[in-house]
């Protein structure tokens, strides 16, 4: 699962960028981006999706990192704001399977 969450991670953080610079392109300007993510029932309802998962993330990184000993537990908060839950998640789940496994290798 190591290898699985960090070619997870990895595509995480390369996808949303990718779409955002293709609409940068085609819409020189981020400022009707907001306006696109509300515009529409079905993005209203994805945005909504991915704020309360991060909301979810955000706890659980901590009371993991706290359980397990990983240390700065802030950085995966910090990456789901820069980059995205796509690639925190991953990120995350990366090193505690890390850390779970690292007293059986």
């Amino acid at each position: 699962m190591k290898r699985f969450y960090l070619c997870a991670a990895l595509l995480g953080a390369i996808a949303p960028y990718a779409v955002y610079f293709g609409y940068l392109t085609w819409v020189p300007g981020s400022s009707g981006a907001l306006s696109l993510a509300w515009g529409s029932p079905i993005a209203a309802a994805t945005l909504a999706d991915f704020t309360i998962s991060c909301l979810v993330f955000w706890p659980f990184v901590f009371a993991e990192s706290r359980r397990l000993g990983l240390r700065a537990p802030w950085l995966y908060v910090l990456t789901n704001v820069l980059i995205g839950l796509s690639f925190a998640l991953p990120a995350f789940l990366y090193m505690r399977e890390r850390a779970l496994h690292s007293g059986k290798e």
